[in-house]
């Protein structure tokens, strides 16, 4: 009771042994009236007071009821596509104006709230012989020897570029890699070849060059990059490794070797056709880009399997990406190594155990690591890099 082990009421209320079990609320007044279920121990709202969620207001604050909703004074209501904001204004009146978001924003629900938020990005990797870490971080080791699409707008959405790539045989017939890297957008081609080598428009380019507005190409570090105004970034080392980076507002528009970036691994296989294949080169060979200047033998030929001494071997070489203590162990708490350990080891079955290309993985995984937020410094000390 009130002087044995009291219950605290908070501000408006006052504890009550037996209070109606249909409290009367900003949404239904009358609740205790046609109520029909027994008196509870509680905090009932002083006279003069109603229920607004769980806090007692006076009835002049009572919140709004809206598109069947209730929001408390003060509250905003954003539409599905976030073009109308409303605001729950003194005497339940619901106050609506024009929402839009701006270049850099995508409308979205974070901590439980909908609204215009600054956009996110996902990244494509692309790198060895050659592998590809989609928007969604699917792995997969896509061998043809041709031109293909790595990003583009699917049928139903227009983003606005396509990126394509060249793979070519390096050493042997049963492997290729990444050899170089074109652009289209709104009539400008910018093709990124080996030893980064810029063509704009077909004419060779020096660095740093702004094509078109909104668009430029510059060296950073080891690579090519370009930037643009369409929420796409490209980095090209100039020999296998591209990175592709790609705002959250063309989220669910994509497809090409890059995956869908939905959010989810399962679509990320998507021919042009819009079906979903299990096997990668189904997948990989769908996507070819016909070249007349540049003829090419679309069959695909997988690299041999490892015997067991050779995978052992290659495990052995890679193994300093998981290594704890190891020169790589900083990034893992926020990339997961297992991914370019597999890529690893799968390049040093297919090159015989190259050291070039070890240092090619590493480097990849210390370049994602980086994108990340994470500088390894000089990684290579502790490895034979």
């Amino acid at each position: 009771n009130a002087t044995f082990c009291p219950l605290l009421c908070p501000a408006n209320s006052y504890y009550d042994p037996c209070m109606t079990g249909c409290p009367a609320t900003c949404v239904d007044r009358q609740a205790p009236q046609n109520c029909s279920k027994p008196c509870v121990e509680g905090c009932a709202c002083t006279s003069g007071f109603l229920l607004s969620g769980d806090t007692c207001v006076p009835e002049a604050q009572c919140g709004c009821l809206f598109e069947g909703n209730y929001y408390s004074e003060g509250e905003y209501s954003v539409s599905e596509n976030c073009t109308r904001q409303c605001r729950c204004e003194a005497n339940g009146k619901m106050v609506c104006s024009a929402l839009s978001c701006g270049e850099d924003e995508v409308c979205k629900i974070q901590n439980g709230h909908r609204g215009c938020y600054p956009a996110s990005t996902a990244l494509c990797h692309i790198y060895g012989d050659p592998h590809y870490s989609t928007f969604d971080g699917k792995l997969h080791h896509f061998q043809g020897s041709c031109n293909y699409t790595v990003v583009t707008g699917c049928d139903n959405s227009s983003v606005g570029f396509s990126v394509t790539s060249r793979n070519k045989h390096r050493g042997s017939q049963s492997w290729t890699a990444l050899s170089s890297v074109a652009l289209s957008m709104e009539g400008l081609h910018i093709a990124l070849r080996k030893n980064k080598a810029v063509y704009i428009n077909g004419a060779l380019a020096s660095l740093p060059s702004l094509p078109a507005p909104g668009v430029t190409v510059s060296l950073s570090g080891s690579y090519v990059r370009v930037s643009t105004k369409l929420g796409l970034q490209l980095q090209f080392n100039g020999d296998h490794e591209l990175l592709v980076r790609v705002s959250e507002k063309h989220k669910g528009q994509l497809c090409g070797l890059c995956g869908t970036y939905t959010g989810s691994q399962q679509d990320d296989f998507m021919r042009p056709d819009g079906v979903v294949v299990p096997d990668f080169n189904d997948f990989g060979a769908s996507w070819m880009v016909p070249d007349e200047e540049w003829p090419c033998d679309p069959a695909i030929s997988p690299p041999p399997t490892c015997s067991p001494s050779e995978e052992e071997a290659a495990n052995k070489q890679c193994a300093v990406l998981m290594e704890l203590g190891g020169p790589f162990q900083p990034c893992h708490a926020v990339l997961l190594p297992k991914t370019y350990f597999e890529s690893c080891v799968y390049d040093q079955c297919a090159t015989g155990g190259s050291m070039e290309q070890l240092c090619n993985d590493l480097g990849a995984y210390a370049t994602a690591c980086a994108e990340a937020g994470v500088a390894l410094g000089d990684w290579s000390a502790g490895t034979v890099c």
